[in-house]
C-alpha cells in the first residue's frame, strides 16, 4: 500500500523534475563574429546578428578583432593598414559593433586583431592604438545595464598573449581567450620563437587542461585562423619586405610558428574549438584529429574564395573535411547538455545547422 505522504512526494517530483530537466538543458550559444569594423554603422551582417542576440539571452557573443579598419584618404584606397585612432570615423565604426548589445541580456568579448595593433611590427609603437581601442570598448560598455560582463570585455587585456578564460554556462564552458597578432609580431624580427612565447604556448596547455579535468566544453578564440583557405595562403617571396604586410599571410616565419606550436596543443583535446576571423569569408573544418576550426571573418566584408587555393599548410586535408561559403554571414556554436551543434547564419536569415560534428 502506498502511503499518501510517498504518493504525494512522487507526484510533486513527477512535476517539477521535467521542468528542472528542460532548465538544465537549456542551450547555450556562442556567437562568433570578427572583422565586424568597416562600416560606420551596422550592416547587414550585424543586425542580423543582433537580432539573433535578442531571441537568444542565454549566450555569449565574440568579435574576433579586426574591430576598427581606419579609412586612407577619405576611404578612396581600398586597402590600409591602421585601426582606431579616437577619431569620428573609428569610433563609429567601434559603436556599429556596441550597439548590437543594447538589450543584450548575455556576455559580450571583443579580441584584437593585426588592425587593432595597427600592423606595427613592435609592441610599444603598436601598444599605444591597442591601449586607446581598449578603453574607449570598456568605458562604453561598463555602464550597460544588461551585459551579464559589463567592464570585462576586451580580452587579452593590455596588450599581453594571453591566455585569459572565462566560464560560462554555469561553468561547464570555459572561453579562452589568446592574441594570436602580439605572438606573430613578437617573432617578425626572431629566426625562432622568443622564450616568453614559449612561456605563453606552456600556460595555454595548462588553462585547456584544466578545463577538460573538470569536464567542461573548451573554445578557444583569436583572431588569425590556423587552419585556412584563400588568397593569404600564397607562398611568399624573400626578402620579407613590408613584413606588416607579409605577416597576415601562414607562410611568414612567425605566424607558420604560430600555427604549429597552437596546432600541437589543439590535438591533444579531441572535440575542441577554435574561433577565428581574418580571412573575410566563413569557413568550416572537422579534421581527423576532431578539431572543429571556425573562420567567422565576414563581419563587414566579403572576399570570394576557392577551394582551388589550398596550401602546403593544410597538412593534406581533405576536400571532404572542410566547407566554405562565399556569403556575408556568421557561426554560432550551440552547447546543450553533452551534444554541441554548429551553425551558419546566412545574410538571407536562413540557417544551416548540422555542421559535421
Amino acid at each position: 500500500m502506498i502511503r499518501p505522504a510517498a504518493l504525494i512526494l512522487g507526484l510533486l517530483y513527477m512535476v517539477t523534475s521535467p521542468m528542472t530537466s528542460v532548465f538544465a538543458q537549456e542551450p547555450f550559444k556562442i556567437f562568433l563574429v570578427g572583422d565586424a569594423g568597416d562600416k560606420e554603422e551596422s550592416g547587414e551582417t550585424l543586425i542580423n546578428l543582433h537580432k539573433e542576440l535578442l531571441k537568444f539571452p542565454h549566450s555569449a557573443v565574440v568579435f574576433l578583432g579586426d574591430n576598427s579598419y581606419k579609412d586612407d584618404l577619405w576611404g578612396i584606397l581600398a586597402f590600409g593598414f591602421k585601426g582606431f585612432d579616437s577619431s569620428e570615423n573609428t569610433m563609429k565604426k567601434i559603436r556599429s559593433q556596441i550597439s548590437l548589445l543594447d538589450n543584450y541580456k548575455g556576455s559580450a568579448f571583443f579580441i584584437p586583431g593585426n588592425h587593432d595593433w595597427w600592423n606595427r611590427t613592435t609592441y610599444q609603437k603598436g601598444y599605444q592604438k591597442l591601449a586607446m581601442e581598449e578603453s574607449f570598448i570598456e568605458e562604453n560598455l561598463k555602464t550597460n545595464p544588461d551585459l551579464a560582463n559589463p567592464g570585462n570585455v576586451f580580452l587579452p587585456k593590455h596588450g599581453s598573449y594571453g591566455p585569459e578564460y572565462a566560464e560560462l554556462n554555469n561553468k561547464t564552458i570555459r572561453l579562452v581567450f589568446i592574441d594570436t597578432y602580439r605572438i606573430i609580431q613578437t617573432g617578425i624580427k626572431k629566426n625562432k620563437i622568443p622564450e616568453d612565447e614559449i612561456s605563453f604556448y606552456k600556460r595555454l596547455d595548462s588553462v585547456i587542461r584544466e578545463g577538460r579535468q573538470r569536464k567542461q566544453k573548451i573554445m578557444v578564440v583569436g583572431h588569425h585562423p590556423v587552419y585556412s583557405i584563400g588568397p593569404y595562403n600564397r607562398i611568399l617571396k624573400r626578402p620579407y619586405l613590408f613584413g606588416r604586410i607579409k605577416a597576415s599571410n601562414p607562410d611568414f616565419p612567425s605566424y607558420r610558428a604560430m600555427i604549429s606550436e597552437i596546432n600541437k596543443i589543439l590535438k591533444r583535446y579531441p572535440g575542441i574549438y577554435y574561433g577565428s576571423g581574418h580571412l573575410h569569408a566563413l569557413q568550416y573544418f572537422n579534421t581527423p584529429d576532431s578539431i572543429r576550426y571556425i573562420i567567422s571573418g565576414a563581419g563587414s566584408k566579403e572576399k570570394k574564395l576557392s577551394s582551388k587555393n589550398i596550401s602546403k599548410y593544410d597538412e593534406g586535408l581533405s576536400r571532404d573535411a572542410f566547407i566554405l561559403w562565399n556569403t556575408g554571414g556568421f557561426f554560432a556554436v550551440e552547447f546543450s547538455g553533452r551534444k554541441t551543434n554548429t551553425i551558419l547564419y546566412y545574410n538571407n536569415g536562413t540557417q544551416q545547422c548540422s555542421l559535421p560534428e
